[in-house]
Order: structure tokens, then C-alpha cells, then sequence
């Protein structure tokens, strides 16, 4: 009888928000994500195009990789140094090599490439995710009303996916 109990209530606690709204109000708590609009926040930040249509671990493994590409590219043809003095001053220096070797010049441009690859990628992807994410909208949250007519007379019917 309790787990009936707590099954009853697990329920009530998350189909309340969508029984107190009407269908119009729900297309409004889950609008459609506009695929140009994730598609450029993806070009400027990497992986937000995938936050912005909900996907946020996606978007955060995007963003790591394509930060981690850009660190690892400086670094295959620049010195870095860190300078801390005593007054507690922070300083980063970055100078190019002076003669960067053939290794490192393979390693910058095959890491060069690979950024840019991952990139187009993650744009594309922020795309299809938001064009996902409109489908499953449609899908999930939309009202579907049937009618027809068979041998016992006409029927009518709804179908509401919540």
C-alpha cells in the first residue's frame, strides 16, 4: 500500500505542471530551438549551440576538446612560461620557438586540421541537435486528434503525449 502510495505521488508531482497548463501554454514552456541561431552560437563559442538546444553535456565535451586542440596547437610551436614574483603577480609569457622542429611543425598542422574538422562538426552538430530537439518536441508535446469512419459508425479520438 505505500509503494502505491509513493508511486501515486512521484506521478502527481510530475504531470502537475503540464495539467495546469493548457496546450497552448505548453508549446510555450517548450519552444522550438532555432537551428541558424545554434549553428552560430556554436561558430562563436564552442559547444553553446548544443547548451542552447539542451544538450549540455554535449556541448561541454565540445567545448574541452576544441579548447583542448587550440592549447595543444599553440603549444607544438611556442615556449610558455609561467612568472610569479613575490608581490603575488601573475604572469603568462608565451614566445614562438626559434626553430621549430620538423615534429613539432607535423604536430601543429595535424592538430591545426584537427581543430578546424572538429569545428565544422561541432556548427553541424549544434544544428541537427536543435532540429532534433524541435522533433522530439512534436513528437512529445502535441495534441493529435483522429476521427473515422468503420462498420460500427463514426469515431473520434485524441491522442496526447506528455
Amino acid at each position: 500500500m505505500k509503494r502505491i502510495v509513493i508511486l501515486f505521488l512521484i506521478i502527481t508531482l510530475f504531470a502537475i505542471p503540464y495539467l495546469a497548463y493548457s496546450s497552448s501554454d505548453i508549446d510555450e514552456i517548450h519552444t522550438k530551438k532555432d537551428p541558424i541561431l545554434a549553428g552560430a552560437l556554436s561558430w562563436y563559442v564552442p559547444g553553446l549551440g548544443q547548451i542552447y538546444a539542451e544538450a549540455y553535456i554535449k556541448g561541454a565535451v565540445f567545448w574541452v576538446v576544441e579548447e583542448s586542440l587550440i592549447v595543444g596547437t599553440i603549444m607544438s610551436f611556442a615556449n610558455l612560461k609561467l612568472d610569479i614574483t613575490r608581490a603575488f603577480d601573475l604572469g603568462v609569457v608565451i614566445k614562438s620557438k626559434e626553430a621549430p622542429s620538423a615534429s613539432d611543425k607535423r604536430t601543429a598542422i595535424l592538430l591545426g586540421v584537427s581543430l578546424v574538422t572538429v569545428h565544422f562538426f561541432n556548427v553541424v552538430d549544434a544544428v541537427s541537435t536543435s532540429l532534433r530537439y524541435n522533433r522530439n518536441i512534436e513528437d512529445n508535446y502535441t495534441v493529435k486528434v483522429g476521427y473515422g469512419l468503420d462498420e460500427n459508425g463514426f469515431t473520434l479520438g485524441a491522442k496526447v503525449k506528455f
